[in-house]
């Protein structure tokens, strides 16, 4: 992966070439030596080309103000074929900002000028999973004293195995992961990892089987290190997800009632996005 800082008036643009988007961090310092002042990322394009592998732009489309409403077909064709192509390319999805003056970029704040679309994001793109948590790792930064990530498993009813398929920690609200502090404490928390959890996680902590959470995600890959499906769709590899999401807690499966290891390959192998599966690796 090559990053390169560029600053473009009071913000810096680290640009990731093989996701092929950008991560612009404003900046409170007037004093970066070593970086370039652009007044436009025009300014910017005129001075720089693009070399694969060294230097390249993000891909881009715009849409004009007076194109921009939903009974607009060829706006909304042109949109929805960008972020297909985004997901084709193995992109977590797309960023869509306004050009409008007042649109600029701040850090940690959500605003409707920058707002982000994922697979997950949109309604009908993919099925979630329900999956149960079976370990975690302590939190850091803002979450420390909280569980993040945590680990999660389908079940394998032939083999009576839960097998992991990601780590995730994003869709929690702060009032959630204080509860699952609350909540996976005492006899919940194991003293090793069972025999009948299969993974090459090590998580901090392993937890009884206890909970089905629904997590919804952007595809599946194969994974050196979950244990999902292993066998199904790889020799030797497991299933994992992409891009893990939390979505709610699903009250009415016992956990070994959750997602098995067969609705998983079976998954993998309907997704849209194929992948080829190497079994020499």
């Amino acid at each position: 992966m090559y990053v390169s800082p560029f600053l473009l008036g009071k913000k810096i643009i680290f640009h990731i070439t093989r996701k092929e988007f950008l991560i612009i961090i404003n900046s409170k310092s007037d004093s970066l030596p070593s970086l370039l002042v652009f007044e436009s990322i025009t300014d910017l394009k005129d001075l720089f080309c693009d070399k694969l592998g060294h230097f390249e732009y993000a891909k881009e489309i715009t849409v004009e103000a007076e194109d921009a409403y939903l009974s607009n077909q060829a706006s909304l064709t042109k949109i929805n074929l960008f972020l297909e192509d985004a997901f084709n390319s193995s992109c977590e999805g797309i960023m869509v900002k306004s050009l409008d003056v007042d649109a600029g970029y701040a850090a940690s704040k959500r605003t409707e000028t920058w707002l982000k679309v994922k697979r997950d994001y949109v309604d009908g793109l993919n099925d979630s999973l329900d999956l149960v948590p079976i370990g975690a790792w302590q939190g850091n930064g803002r979450k420390a004293g909280w569980y993040s990530p945590f680990l999660m498993a389908c079940y394998n009813p032939d083999t009576e195995e839960f097998q992991s398929v990601c780590r995730v920690m994003s869709g929690f609200s702060d009032s959630f992961y204080a509860e699952m502090k609350e909540f996976f404490s005492g006899e919940k928390i194991l003293f090793k990892k069972p025999p009948y959890y299969q993974t090459s996680e090590v998580p901090d902590l392993w937890f009884s089987p206890e909970l089905v959470w629904e997590i919804r995600g952007a595809d599946f890959t194969v994974s050196p290190v979950h244990q999902a499906a292993v066998g199904l769709v790889h020799p030797s590899r497991g299933i994992s997800i992409r891009f893990p999401r939390f979505i709610r807690s699903v009250l009415d499966r016992k956990p070994e009632e959750c997602s098995t290891s067969e609705d998983i390959a079976g998954m993998f192998h309907s997704q849209t996005r194929k992948m080829d599966v190497d079994i020499k690796d």
